[in-house]
């Protein structure tokens, strides 16, 4: 019977010494798993978690992409540490060198990567569209579609009554961020909303001491942005269009004339001056019926703000970006010569 007892005896002991080398064996595992990291390499990978996705699912992701080793692993990890509440759809920014711990770390607190669309003032609502796409955003079909959608464009709650045939010129133009999952709709109205918040007080009291609509400021500040890429000149050809208008002399903008052209080639010709369109200021004594393109806040505020100037006339003087400003046709035409014509023994002086 004590031999029995021995031999018994013998057996639990070479279990338990077994079990203890087994549970050791996977706390070793288990923790060089958690020390290690798949690459020394630090490589980046952008991985969109799914709304709704479980440790296993989030896991399976990150061994498909290299971020960690070992998937099961990994998701018993996420359940060790009570994380699968806290896991958060969206886009986020991994690294192949990271630990178990540093992805947790960013599953649970990193913000999402987000994808920036900029877009510059003087653009057209149809010139915009593309860069909606190239962004990854949407289809330039849809930006435009939205653009030009009454219904849509009534539930922007724009400050303009009646609200406009369509989106041109008030649609902001600056750089923008979306995180991933955004749409067309999500991009259009984020710009009527940067332009909507343009309109501060100030500026709305602004444009009512000049008997000026927001709508008429966005049209004629589309004109001064189109103008000039100065951004010092702005209030002085916004002052001069002040006073045309106050004369009741057409404005004569060349890029009124361009905007109504289905097919500019580049040149301004004669017979285009003579066009009549809707946009063409040369033959109408009046602004345009809609802005020619998105204007930024300094030609707003220049046209808030305009220069005091007894100015009617500018041109350009050749490549250099910058206008010449004259108060009388004869001042004009001579500058028109020395600039345009490089007739520079007739440039005033």
């Amino acid at each position: 019977m004590k031999t029995l007892l021995k031999g018994l005896g013998l057996i639990v002991l070479l279990v338990l010494l077994a079990a203890g080398a087994v549970a050791g064996w996977g706390w070793t595992q288990a923790q060089a798993f958690l020390d290690e990291a798949p690459s020394q390499a630090h490589e980046e990978r952008v991985i969109r978690i799914p709304r709704g996705a479980g440790p296993q699912a989030i896991s399976n992701l990150l061994a498909q992409e290299g971020v960690v080793t070992d998937a099961d692993r990994f998701a018993l990890f996420l359940r060790y540490r009570k994380a699968a509440l806290k896991l958060r759809a969206g886009e986020f920014r991994f690294w192949t060198d990271h630990t178990p711990e540093q992805v947790l770390d960013v599953l649970l607190r990193a913000t999402e990567v987000i994808w920036p669309i900029t877009f510059p003032e003087g653009l057209r609502y149809t010139e915009m569209a593309p860069r909606v796409e190239a962004a990854g955003l949407g289809s330039p079909a849809d930006y435009v579609r939205l653009a030009e959608d009454a219904a849509f464009i009534a539930s922007l709650d724009l400050p303009i009554d009646p609200p406009p045939k369509n989106l041109e010129g008030l649609l902001l133009a600056e750089t923008f961020a979306f995180p991933a999952g955004s749409t067309v709709e999500d991009v259009v109205r984020a710009q009527a909303r940067g332009f909507k918040e343009l309109w501060t007080e100030d500026r709305r009291a602004r444009a009512k001491a000049l008997g000026m609509s927001i709508y008429e400021v966005a049209i004629l500040a589309s004109v001064v942005e189109k103008e000039t890429g100065q951004p010092d000149e702005r209030p002085q050809i916004a002052g001069v269009f002040h006073n045309r208008l106050r004369m009741g002399m057409p404005l004569q903008s060349d890029p009124t004339i361009i905007y109504g052209l289905k097919n500019y080639d580049g040149n301004i010709r004669r017979s285009d001056i003579r066009r009549v369109h809707p946009w063409n200021t040369y033959v109408i004594p009046a602004l345009p019926p809609t802005p020619i393109a998105s204007p930024g806040p300094a030609a707003i505020d220049a046209v808030l703000d305009p220069d005091s100037t007894k100015a009617l006339y500018f041109v350009a003087k050749g490549s250099s970006g910058r206008h010449y400003f004259s108060s009388s046709l004869s001042e004009h035409n001579r500058a028109v010569d020395c600039y345009q014509r490089n007739q520079k023994h007739r440039c005033p002086k």
